[in-house]
């Protein structure tokens, strides 16, 4: 196991009580039981609405050039995210817009992996397979399995934040192990 890892989870939610944001927590947790050593930090995605004229005008803002500091000094990524109109939320897609514009890209060469937690059934099965597409032009490395998609997300967790169904942390865990197993830094 690496030492010096970084792992840094985005929420694609800026909800307060968000599913993914407890999920990615819930991930913390699961993370420090493997390797007290290594670091996790979340990235916030609160950005401004991407606008080429405001770049142009006023530069890059603090936030963006915040977020793609703490990205590129991740080991690995784990991005959280919610299904929104069967597609992934506008805020997280706000945030590829972005980091698109900082050179060298933080995304590159990052191992990144997928989870969601939607209220509905499929657990965020066609988001997670949007958030594949909008990554693909930053030539990440992106685990596809397994998917770890987490449906009826409010009733998913318990009070302590823990994800309570047997299969999800099976899941969850094989992810984990294949994700800290190539996420170098």
């Amino acid at each position: 196991m690496i030492k010096s890892t970084t792992i840094v989870g985005l929420s694609g939610s800026l909800r307060k009580a968000s599913s993914n944001t407890k999920l990615l927590k819930y991930t913390e947790k699961k993370i420090k039981l493997i390797d007290k050593g290594i670091r996790f930090s979340f990235g916030n995605i609160d950005l401004p609405l991407y606008n080429d004229d405001l770049e142009r005008e006023r530069g890059m803002p603090a936030t963006v050039i915040k977020l793609g500091d703490i990205l590129s000094q991740a080991s690995g990524i784990i991005i959280s995210t919610p299904e929104y109109n069967k597609s992934i939320s506008g805020a997280l897609k706000n945030c590829f817009d972005w980091m698109s514009r900082l050179k060298p890209n933080p995304f590159t060469s990052k191992t990144i992996a997928i989870v969601s937690a939607t209220d509905g059934r499929s657990g965020g099965e066609r988001c997670q397979y949007m958030l594949r597409m909008c990554l693909t032009p930053f030539d990440c490395n992106i685990l596809q399995t397994p998917e770890v998609l987490i449906g009826h997300s409010s009733k998913a967790f318990n009070e302590a934040g823990d994800l309570t169904d047997e299969k999800s942390n099976e899941l969850l865990d094989k992810l984990l192990e294949k994700f800290l197993a190539q996420a170098s830094i």
